[in-house]
C-alpha cells in the first residue's frame, strides 16, 4: 500500500466570526479563547448608557406628541393633527430602533462551540468599531481535516481517497477521513511548499478540539516496494540533472 504522509490540523467545519454590531465601548467580557459555550450564552456586553438615555429622550418626546395630538383633535385642527401624527410615528420608529440596538449590546454565542480566538479581558472600556471581530467560534460536533500535502506528493492526491489521521494528543485513537477538496494554490511554511487538502472525518470523538495537529496518511494505490522506496530520490536526481544540463 502506497500512502501519502502529511501534517494535518483539525478545523471546525463552520467557523463563525462574532463581530461588534455597532461602534461603542466594551462594558464587560464573559469568556476567552479555549472556553466552551452554549447557544445563547453571553460572550461580552457593550456599554448601553448612551442608548438608554437616547431612548428615554425619544420616549418622552413620544408622550408629548401624543398629548399634543389629543389636543389638536379636540380643537378640530386636522392639519396640525396630521403633522403631529407623523412625528409620533417617527418617535415610535426611533424607539424600536433603539430597543433593537439595546438588545444587541449583549453579544451572544450563535451556537454551541468553543472559543478559538478572542480575549477581551485587557480591552474592557476600550472602543470597538462596527464590524470589528471579537470572537471566533466553531462547533464542537463538526470538523474537517486540513492536510498540508507536499508539492511532490500532490499529483497522487484525488478527491474520494481515504486515509487515517492520528492526533498528537491522542495518538492511540486513529480517525478515518475522506478527501473532499484539493486547493489549486500552494502555500509556504516550515521551509517547504505545500497544498491544502480538505477532508471530512468519518466519525467524531469527544476528545478532539479545533486546532489539534497530527499526522495523516492517505491511501493512494498499491505499488512495488522498490518504487515506493526510490521514487522521491529518483525525482530529485532527475531534477538535479535537468538543472545542470547545458
Amino acid at each position: 500500500d502506497y500512502r501519502v504522509t502529511s501534517p494535518a490540523v483539525l478545523e471546525g467545519l463552520v467557523q463563525r466570526s462574532v463581530v461588534a454590531p455597532f461602534e461603542g465601548y466594551l462594558a464587560s467580557q464573559r469568556v476567552r479563547a479555549g472556553e466552551t459555550v452554549e447557544e445563547g450564552d453571553v460572550l461580552a456586553t457593550l456599554d448601553d448608557r448612551d442608548l438608554s438615555l437616547e431612548r428615554l429622550r425619544w420616549f418622552t418626546t413620544h408622550r408629548q406628541r401624543l398629548a399634543e395630538y389629543d389636543r389638536a383633535l379636540a380643537e378640530g385642527d386636522r392639519a396640525e393633527a396630521n403633522i403631529i401624527r407623523a412625528q409620533i410615528d417617527q418617535a415610535k420608529a426611533r424607539i424600536q430602533l433603539l430597543d433593537e440596538q439595546l438588545a444587541r449590546t449583549r453579544i451572544v454565542a450563535p451556537f454551541a462551540g468553543i472559543i478559538v480566538a478572542g480575549d477581551l479581558s485587557q480591552s474592557v472600556g476600550a472602543t470597538v468599531e462596527r464590524g470589528q471581530e471579537l470572537f471566533k467560534i466553531p462547533p464542537l460536533d463538526a470538523y474537517r481535516v486540513i492536510l498540508e500535502v507536499d508539492e511532490s506528493d500532490i499529483e497522487s492526491m484525488q478527491v474520494g481517497q481515504t486515509g487515517t489521521l492520528r492526533i498528537a494528543s491522542i495518538p492511540e485513537q486513529p480517525l478515518d477521513y475522506t478527501v473532499e477538496r484539493i486547493t489549486p494554490i500552494s502555500e509556504q511554511g516550515d521551509g517547504r511548499n505545500f497544498y491544502r487538502v480538505e477532508a471530512r472525518l468519518a466519525a467524531s470523538i469527544d476528545a478532539i478540539r479545533p486546532g489539534m495537529k497530527g499526522v495523516a496518511k492517505t491511501y493512494v494505490e498499491e505499488r512495488l516496494l522498490i518504487r515506493i522506496w526510490t521514487e522521491k530520490f529518483t525525482d530529485w536526481v532527475r531534477l538535479k540533472i535537468w538543472k545542470w544540463l547545458p
